[in-house]
């Protein structure tokens, strides 16, 4: 886990980065110039995305449920905090918007912060 933070802090330092998962959010909570978003679905819109990507149906059903019971148990094991832990985030956006409108609402936040960031705070 350790090695794991090490990446995770070193991708964050060299500049712009997007880092999905593997405890991330919680390895950055604190930094101040880190924007933290939780993209979240409905079951059943999970489901369909992986059904369009050609699973069968009981395997998508499968494949949700697994990887969200797993997600679950990584956060509780390793950081002994409740998936998602809602506090540290700055957004969470429902996916059901399209991945566009997800893009748009992102950028927007980034562009809203950036502006209420002081600059010594960005420059860290």
């Amino acid at each position: 886990m350790k090695f794991t933070e090490q990446v995770v802090q070193h991708a964050a330092k060299t500049g712009n980065s997007v880092i999905v998962g593997r405890g991330s959010q919680q390895f950055l909570k604190n930094c101040q110039d880190t924007l933290r978003v939780f993209l979240y679905a409905r079951r059943e819109d999970k489901v369909r995305r992986l059904l369009a990507r050609g699973k069968s149906e009981k395997e998508a059903e499968l494949l949700v449920d697994t990887v969200d019971r797993e997600r679950v148990d990584f956060i509780q094991k390793y950081f002994h905090v409740e998936w998602p832990d809602r506090p540290i985030y700055h957004t969470m956006i429902n996916t059901a918007i399209g991945d566009e409108g997800v893009v748009h609402m992102i950028l927007d936040l980034m562009k809203t912060l950036e502006a209420s960031v002081p600059a010594k705070a960005l420059a860290q």
